[in-house]
């Protein structure tokens, strides 16, 4: 059997002192006023880093690898800065609960072996050392004691110290955001590529040369609207009034602001759809279905049969083309505010007596109990329902003070659209005249993906919105030579912190269980002298059996 070791017996008072009061200032009362400085930095330390993430880190606006490392005379720190920051004052506190750890494992150890009421071998107490578990853990037993169970505490307190790093470090969530660069650069209204000669053939080649500039316009709707996510299921845009503006790509990213701008702009104020036969006009339907003024292209909408196709138009200003010299001139300005027809294809079907009935499964939903008028257009075989209405509405542009750039390519009027002051400009008739077969072509690509069921008026005017924004695009950036400068401030890309206050204050708490079973143990369980190490000791020793030497010269000089 192991024998175990044992402590001197204490001294006999000498001279009414004890050994203790004999003795010089050891260096135990240091060693105990460093491990009560070790918790009070352990513990400062802890609650310094978690009110620096709550308070400060908390919504910091840090940079990625595109940003400068100074923005506007003040340092941006990036995420992998406040990463090694908030590493590096967790090493501090490893390296400080470490040497607690060390601190408080050899005290107990000395404790449970000279002083605890059932001592510990020393095989038990040097695993203890070891496996830094309580010698009660490794043997699966329950301690006796209050000693026992305080011990235990903060060994085991100063254990899971070491692992609760990832609980602080996962508590901040990254969110991407932005900020607004104070300084200006300068944008051109023009595009470098716009030529005032091509406005003459544009007047005079017809269908030809006005093909392709459909085209071109069709493009400018897929850069403005191509992003479902920035439409709601109404068919509205979500992030402005959506009044879009295709510009240049002078290489601006997201979120950059463009002030006094011209865009184009429209507010669809309504649509009312006939409820019988009574009240179309010739206007409506029968000068303009098969009037080859309609089309600009040499291509009638209404011939086409996919649900969906919608146009506006009015029969009483239809464009006619004519060779002159006023076709090589920019025409004057002009805006517009008040009602057009509109036409609303629901599908191809096989005749039916009476036309167009039975329309339960189309794409805008079960029509055959609709209140509204269906006009039929048929051979002997097919017939085409249409939906014919007036829509209301004010076209124009308007001077944005503050537009958002949505892609370098596309910005966006932030004004309340019921507040937007509509100005004329010269390219807002000719934008008009193109509806019919800009909006039969946009239909049909549905670049914007509009929902169509159950909302009709949605997706018409959606249609509508993004065939006249991509049609004076069109005209503005093929043939307007001459246009202002603006002042756009680019967007910095930020990566917001969201620290999760739970996570941190979880992990304060258990910093505090080491500091609060550290305090416990050295103030009702531990002494100093089991703080001392062994040439502490042994020194300490030496001083006593010097000390009882020389008291007992004295009292024998005394009784002599």
């Amino acid at each position: 059997m192991t024998k175990r070791m044992s402590e001197p017996e204490e001294s006999k008072p000498v001279s009414g002192r004890t050994e203790t009061e004999n003795l010089p200032p050891s260096r135990s009362v240091w060693k105990l006023a460093k491990a009560y400085a070790v918790l009070f930095v352990h513990g400062a330390a802890c609650v310094a880093l978690a009110l620096s993430m709550v308070l400060g880190l908390d919504g910091y606006e840090a940079g990625d690898d595109s940003n400068p490392r100074h923005v506007e005379g003040k340092l941006l720190l990036r995420v992998d800065d406040i990463t090694t920051l908030i590493s590096i004052a967790l090493v501090v506190i490893k390296l400080v609960v470490a040497s607690w750890s060390t601190t408080v494992l050899w005290a107990s150890g000395r404790y449970m072996l000279y002083r605890a009421e059932k001592p510990e071998s020393p095989t038990r107490v040097s695993a203890m050392l070891r496996w830094n578990l309580p010698p009660w853990l490794l043997g699966m037993e329950v301690p006796g004691d209050l000693a026992g169970w305080a011990i235990s505490f903060a060994i085991i307190a100063s254990l899971i110290q070491a692992f609760t790093s990832p609980l602080l470090t996962g508590s901040v969530h990254r969110n991407t955001s932005f900020r607004v660069s104070n300084t200006a650069v300068t944008v051109s209204a023009v595009d470098p590529t716009a030529g005032l000669e091509g406005w003459y053939w544009y007047n005079t080649e017809g269908p030809i040369v006005a093909r392709y500039h459909l085209r071109f316009a069709a493009g400018f709707a897929n850069l403005a609207w191509a992003d479902p996510s920035t439409i709601g299921t109404d068919g509205k845009s979500l992030s402005g009034n959506g009044c879009r503006h295709v510009v240049n790509n002078d290489g601006l990213p997201p979120n950059s602001v463009l002030v006094d701008a011209i865009l184009p702009c429209i507010h669809i104020h309504g649509i009312r759809w006939y409820r019988s036969a009574d009240e179309m006009a010739d206007e409506d339907w029968a000068d303009v279905v098969d009037s080859e003024h309609l089309p600009l292209v040499g291509d009638n909408p209404f011939g086409y049969s996919p649900g969906g196709t919608s146009l506006v138009y009015d029969a009483k200003d239809m464009r006619l083309r004519s060779p002159s010299a006023d076709n090589a001139t920019i025409p004057p300005s002009q805006m517009f505010s008040g009602t057009k027809t509109v036409a609303l294809l629901i599908g191809r079907y096989n005749v039916t007596q009476p036309p167009c009935k039975n329309l339960i499964n189309t794409k805008f939903g079960n029509l055959d109990g609709s209140p509204y008028y269906l006009q039929n257009r048929s051979n002997p075989w097919h017939e085409n329902c249409y939906l014919i209405g007036k829509i209301n509405f004010t076209a124009g542009v308007t001077k944005s003070s503050r537009a958002r750039y949505l892609t370098p390519r596309v910005v966006e009027d932030q004004t309340r659209i019921e507040e937007v002051k509509f100005e004329p400009n010269p390219w807002i008739r000719d934008a008009l005249w193109l509806l019919p077969d800009l909006m039969a072509m946009l239909s049909l690509m549905n670049t914007s993906q509009l929902g169509t069921f159950d909302r009709i008026d949605s997706y018409v005017s959606g249609l509508t919105r993004q065939a006249y924004l991509s049609a004076w695009d069109m005209l503005s950036h093929g043939f307007d030579e001459r246009g202002p400068n603006y002042s756009a401030f680019p967007a910095q890309t930020r990566l917001v912190a969201d620290v999760s206050d739970r996570r941190v204050f979880s992990w304060l708490a258990l910093c505090a269980l080491v500091s609060v079973t550290g305090i416990f143990v050295l103030t009702k369980v531990l002494r100093r002298e089991d703080l001392a190490l062994p040439e502490d000791r042994k020194r300490e020793e030496e001083h006593r059996i010097q000390h009882e030497a020389a008291g007992s010269v004295v009292e024998a000089c005394t009784s002599y």
